[in-house]
């Protein structure tokens, strides 16, 4: 049981860092793309080039995490990280920052996909939501804290400098990933990729029905949380920078702190009542944001309750691997991050779209309602998920 906690402690810590670079560079990315000289439009592929080639290679790293063993796929994806950082840090001109941002998103596919199924992996059994929402903690934790490290090291280094920051941090991040020692049974060296596993998972009810609200969940967070309350901040409340970091930092703060204890009652009452009331509240929520006219003290209240809400999916990740097959947990876990990736990519699009077809100089309550209405349908359709950890008698000891 030790030694299985300080592996899931090492990889959660990595990966906070790996996502902490990521939400370095955040803050500066479309004043860095400006810097080359391009339209506004155009910034928008520094952001979509790295999301769409997470995108697409969540999948293929999770087939080659279960053929090849997940701690070389993370160590590929950390020298991936690195390098597209520095060339991103060093680019001459704006075709080089979308290169190296692709890079990062082929970097980030393998390495977290990767983790996500070891954690997976060497948590399985009673204790499997707690551990995993550890691991999805410290994320958040990383996220929430990169912003303020990026405009600080902008200020001293220039645009360029959260880039070499995100080189760095994973730099630190692979000298820890050399370290841990891998299951023996991680790897199956499958002699080819066989696209009958990838029909079985896509022919598992549960598993699909599970990941639906995965994507739900991720929809909500790109569209509502990074996209739609900036701008209605800044539009509709006249919000300067400063302000609105620090109420995109309450939620993430709040989804930190509540994000363990919903893995240890998801591991006590089972999956489904912690992630149905995750959306059904931030359903609620995103609702309540276009409601509140000028007040700005009660959009930081609700962005808290928002926080809150959104903690509740700690175990998120637990459920697609509980009902995942077990010989093919690498492939499963590919898709859930692809479900999830899809959310990340279509909830801006679809938000600003609706925002951008209504018309008017600020945002109106339309796009905050498709998300929700999103998120409260797939929250309703989870009470016909199977959920086998419901089932399962909370344990007193394990070795």
């Amino acid at each position: 049981m030790r030694e299985r906690f300080l592996v899931i402690g090492n990889l959660s810590l990595v990966s906070a860092l790996v996502m902490l670079g990521f939400a370095v560079i955040s803050p500066v990315l479309p004043q860095y793309a400006l810097s080359f000289s391009v339209s506004v439009a155009m910034t928008g592929w520094a952001v979509s080039g790295y999301a769409l080639a997470r995108l697409l290679m969540d999948l293929p790293a999770g087939i080659l995490a279960d053929r090849f063993g997940r701690k070389r796929n993370m160590i590929f994806g950390l020298v991936l990280i690195i390098v597209s950082s520095v060339l991103c840090g060093f680019a001459p001109t704006y075709m080089w920052l979308i290169m190296g941002r692709v890079l990062q998103g082929l970097g980030s596919a393998f390495y977290i996909t990767s983790s996500t199924t070891w954690v997976a992996q060497i948590s399985a059994g009673a204790y499997r939501g707690r551990f995993m929402s550890l691991y999805s903690g410290l994320v958040f934790a990383g996220m929430a804290f990169g912003p303020a490290i990026g405009g600080y090291s902008a200020a001293h280094l220039g645009l360029s400098g959260p880039f070499f920051v995100y080189g760095g941090l994973a730099a630190l991040s692979l000298v820890a990933t050399l370290f841990l020692k891998e299951p023996a049974n991680s790897a199956t060296r499958l002699p080819r990729i066989s696209l009958s596993d990838v029909r079985a998972i896509l022919t598992n009810g549960p598993f699909l029905l599970v990941n639906s609200a995965v994507l739900a969940l991720f929809f909500l967070r790109a569209g509502v949380r990074s996209t739609l309350v900036p701008l209605f901040a800044s539009l509709n409340l006249g919000m300067k920078e400063q302000g609105i970091g620090l109420l995109l930092t309450v939620p993430a703060i709040a989804t930190t702190l509540v994000t363990l204890p919903a893995g240890w009652l998801s591991d006590r009452i089972g999956r489904r009542i912690p992630i149905m009331s995750c959306l059904l509240l931030s359903a609620i929520s995103v609702v309540m944001i276009p409601l509140l006219g000028t007040n700005v003290g009660a959009l930081f209240l609700v962005m808290a309750f928002y926080g809150i809400a959104t903690g509740l999916q700690g175990s998120i990740a637990a459920w697609p691997a509980d009902v995942a097959p077990k010989e093919r947990l690498g492939t499963a876990m590919g898709f859930y991050r692809v479900f999830g990736d899809i959310g990340f990519v279509l909830g801006p699009i679809t938000v600003t779209y609706i925002a951008g077809a209504a018309g008017g100089e600020t945002v109106p309550a339309l796009p905050f309602v498709v998300p929700a209405i999103l998120a409260l349908v797939a929250g309703i359709a989870l009470r016909w998920a199977k959920d086998p950890a419901a089932k399962r008698q909370p344990a007193t000891a394990e070795n």
